[in-house]
């Protein structure tokens, strides 16, 4: 086999790798700008935030939730939510307080997810698998 050979096609492969990483790398540009612009664009008087999620197995978590100024501690399986406690100490309220001050005040990445894909199946007409089933 001739080196020579291989030369050209050595550049073919590194130059189609230089392409796709730069086309990945403005994507991921793109998608931090709008992530950004559509957080900054989120209606802040939301009466329901999860406030904190602590996941016990891959199917069941605890979420600390503000519902309308009240916290509750809520327990979330595949089938089932379950009231726990609804939190009442002051100091404890402080410390949720001071915790949701030092978050920054983001919405999580999957309460994105899940109203763009809400959004677009309006946008399209579509249906969810839970709707399709109760119809």
């Amino acid at each position: 086999m001739d080196s020579l050979s291989v030369v050209p096609s050595l550049l073919k492969i590194l130059s189609a790798l230089a392409v796709t990483l730069g086309i990945l790398l403005v994507v991921v540009y793109l998608v931090k700008k709008i992530m950004k612009r559509a957080r900054l664009g989120m209606d802040d008087g939301e009466l329901i935030k999860i406030l904190s999620v602590k996941y016990l197995s891959p199917k069941n978590s605890i979420m600390l939730v503000d519902i309308a100024g009240n916290i509750v501690a809520l327990g979330v399986s595949s089938n089932r939510i379950s009231f726990l406690t609804r939190i009442r100490n002051s100091g404890s309220l402080e410390r949720i307080e001071d915790m949701k001050k030092s978050r920054g005040g983001g919405i999580p990445f999957s309460d994105y997810l899940v109203s763009s894909r809400m959004k677009l199946h309006a946008l399209l007409g579509l249906r969810g698998k839970n709707e399709a089933r109760d119809a």
